[in-house]
């Protein structure tokens, strides 16, 4: 039987989680300790315990502090929503361990940030089943925008609209093309929307429109095969009401598209598919505008002087300093709290490369 954690013992899962959120392998960090494989796949397995100076230095090769490895939160893996994600199914199996071994020590840090936070929105996020709106997407997403009181014309910042909602929107370096976003909620926090820091604006905030649908819609569906596309519809919709965008598609050419992006901040290939689903173009004049892209080199990236400005997420720093300013947390303090090394805090929850705040 697998030896069962202590206040001085490794957390089994914990080393795992380590392990790949630094995208290295078993055998790889066997080579590094100078173990033999099977020794880390003991440990992993909880079938060789971990303390003292073993475990010291799986925490040098991890770079993680010690107490990094003896948290006792329950680890999670993906959700349905993260395991059929169309894209995701394009990367490798060791960019996704390391990206789901991340989100998850995020998570765990955003609920230790949460504890001493009582700014959080009073209501509720809006969860609302699919079935009861007779499975209509964009039904779901006008009746989001009026919950969220939101005006009519385009959202003037995505990321503001969820983190008002109570949602936590983290950026993040994927080291993969393949993956935009992705949203999780865990019992312990709030909505977390992992987002590509790599992705243009255009594409950040429909894929943060996409995964608000996942959490609207999804959170406590089933899976079914068209969860993909309905988050795609509630996107186009929330971020473009049908009723309002239609009657500027008809007649629609790729010229038409550049001043329509710059008032919707959506890209050209999302107006061309929203003009599609809205019915104002024929499937006919979708490929054959979705060809003129390709032709332009704007399926891959769009000309730069026609991106919406960036909207870089503010709630959780401003939760980072609200620990320094009001509380007197300094750095060593939060790397404590938060079970990492300084390193990671900054290059994590550093903004936009400023200093975080602190009180000396």
């Amino acid at each position: 039987m697998p030896a069962e954690p202590t206040p001085e013992r490794a957390n089994p899962q914990m080393i795992t989680l380590a392990r790949q959120s630094r995208g290295i392998s078993q055998a790889a960090l066997a080579v590094k300790l100078r173990w033999v494989q099977g020794t880390v796949s003991k440990v992993e397995t909880g079938l060789e315990p971990l303390s003292g100076d073993r475990l010291s230095a799986l925490a040098d090769a991890l770079d993680y502090p010690a107490g990094f490895f003896l948290r006792r939160e329950e680890v999670g893996g993906p959700g349905i929503t993260e395991i059929y994600h169309r894209k995701k199914a394009r990367a490798s199996a060791m960019a996704l361990h390391r990206i789901h071994a991340e989100a998850e020590i995020r998570r765990f840090e955003i609920a230790a940030l949460l504890r001493s936070w009582d700014k959080m929105p009073q209501e509720p996020f809006p969860v609302l089943d699919i079935n009861d709106f007779e499975g209509n997407p964009e039904k779901i997403a006008r009746t989001v925008r009026a919950t969220l009181r939101i005006p009519p014309g385009p959202i003037f910042n995505m990321t503001k609209v969820i983190e008002s909602a109570g949602g936590i929107v983290l950026s993040c370096d994927f080291s993969t093309p393949d993956v935009d976003g992705f949203s999780r909620w865990g019992s312990d926090t709030p909505p977390i929307f992992y987002m590509s820091s790599k992705i243009p604006p255009d594409r950040w905030r429909f894929a943060l429109a996409h995964e608000l649908g996942h959490i609207v819609m999804h959170s406590t569906s089933g899976s079914y095969p068209q969860m993909e596309p309905d988050a795609h519809l509630f996107a186009g919709e929330f971020l473009a009401p049908k009723h309002e965008i239609k009657p500027q598609l008809f007649n629609l050419s790729l010229k038409r598209l550049a001043p329509l992006k710059e008032y919707w901040k959506m890209s050209m290939q999302a107006l061309i598919m929203r003009a599609s689903t809205a019915g104002a173009i024929s499937p006919y004049e979708k490929q054959h505008m979705m060809m003129q892209l390709s032709k332009a080199g704007y399926r891959l990236r769009e000309p730069e002087e026609l991106d919406p400005p960036a909207e870089p997420p503010n709630l959780l720093r401003d939760i980072v300093a609200y620990h320094c300013d009001s509380l007197g947390y300094s750095h060593d303090d939060l790397c404590r709290l938060l079970a990492l090394n300084k390193a990671d805090l900054y290059r994590i929850y550093q903004p936009s490369g400023s200093r975080l705040h602190t009180i000396q």
